[in-house]
């Protein structure tokens, strides 16, 4: 039988910038693993932090590199170099993590086509009401293009891909395809699970490899990370067109179409805009009331609608810039 001392060697990998306001807490939770202390390290990945994240991780016992550039992407990789781990465990500073998280982990590296397990991303009791409903639509697939982010099954299932806030890997694996790409400023770990998956490894998501994950906690966060998040997909797009799906195109649109629609029915009938408003109100109704059924709070279901909003309008603002106008390749100086 197995024992605690038995257990591999993790690396633990947390790519930062300006972290200080999370760090605290995720270091700590880290540092109260139910896994031996000998058998796993901490190494928090900084991108250029001008706040106090770098002192902050020091302090808690993490071991602080610098990393090769600005952005998570290089951050990983630059973490990568220095892990000593044979399993490589990637979170983010705005996490807290399960007690059991590496040792439910380990568990299911049986099978040597399983390259990467990874579990729910839980919305932590303190979040803020915007956050609550960000987190809440998230758990739809309408708004995430069908990713597995923010879906928590009840049984262990195979998927493309986990999230890299919550993600365990055979180091044997990522040597084949790390480092990842910089020029991904945004989805690298979508870009790296494709290339896993491509080599006919497997991924798994167990309900019982749990972290909590702060999501962006108020209306302008929100706005710039689906800004960014829309470029990434077309980054993505352009590197292979399986990364992709009709969702995203679509909704990368939205906003045009909307127009189109607007001044369609003002030419034709003023009655189609009427219909054409109902039906949205309509849509951000339902899910207010979804959102005050599932999370039993009036706060946060009054925040889903301005959500929706908030992903919808960044998401095809950042789509349409960088289809249009791609965000220039900056070659790194070695």
């Amino acid at each position: 039988m197995d024992t605690l001392n038995d257990k591999p060697f993790i690396s633990v990998i947390l790519p930062v910038k300006n972290a200080e306001r999370f760090l605290p807490q995720c270091l700590e939770s880290l540092n109260n693993l139910n896994y031996p202390k000998e058998k796993y390290e901490v190494i928090v990945s900084d991108s250029d932090s001008t706040d106090r994240t770098q002192e902050i991780a020091i302090s808690l016992g993490a071991k602080l590199v610098i990393a090769d550039g600005p952005s998570v992407c290089a951050a990983r990789n630059s973490g990568f170099k220095v892990a000593r781990g044979e399993i490589i465990a990637f979170s983010d500073a705005d996490c807290v993590m399960d007690k059991d998280w590496l040792l439910n982990a380990v568990k299911y590296f049986t099978e040597p086509t399983l390259a990467c397990v990874g579990g729910p991303s839980l919305i932590p009791e303190d979040e803020t009401p915007f956050g609550k409903a960000a987190g809440f639509i998230f758990s739809y697939p309408l708004f995430t293009g069908g990713s597995s982010y923010g879906r928590n099954f009840s049984r262990i299932t195979e998927v493309k891909h986990n999230p890299g806030c919550n993600a365990i890997y055979r180091r044997s694996v990522l040597e084949k395809v790390m480092p990842v790409d910089e020029r991904f400023f945004e989805g690298e770990d979508v870009v790296m699970n494709k290339k896993i998956r491509d080599l006919g490894y497997r991924f798994l998501f167990t309900p019982d490899t749990k972290v909590w994950h702060y999501r962006s906690s108020t209306p302008k966060r929100f706005f710039r990370q689906n800004f960014r998040y829309a470029k990434g997909r077309v980054l993505m797009w352009r590197e292979s067109g399986k990364l992709i799906n009709p969702l995203h195109i679509i909704s990368g649109f939205a906003l045009p179409l909307m127009l189109a629609a607007l001044v369609f029915s003002l030419l034709v009938s003023i009655k189609i805009l009427i219909i054409l408003l109902f039906l949205g109100m309509g849509f951000l109704g339902i899910f207010f009331l979804l959102g005050w059924f599932k999370t039993k709070s009036f706060k946060v279901a009054l925040n889903v609608p301005g959500a929706i909003i908030f992903l919808l309008i960044p998401w095809s603002l950042g789509f349409m810039k960088e289809f249009f106008f791609p965000t220039p390749i900056k070659v790194r100086q070695k």
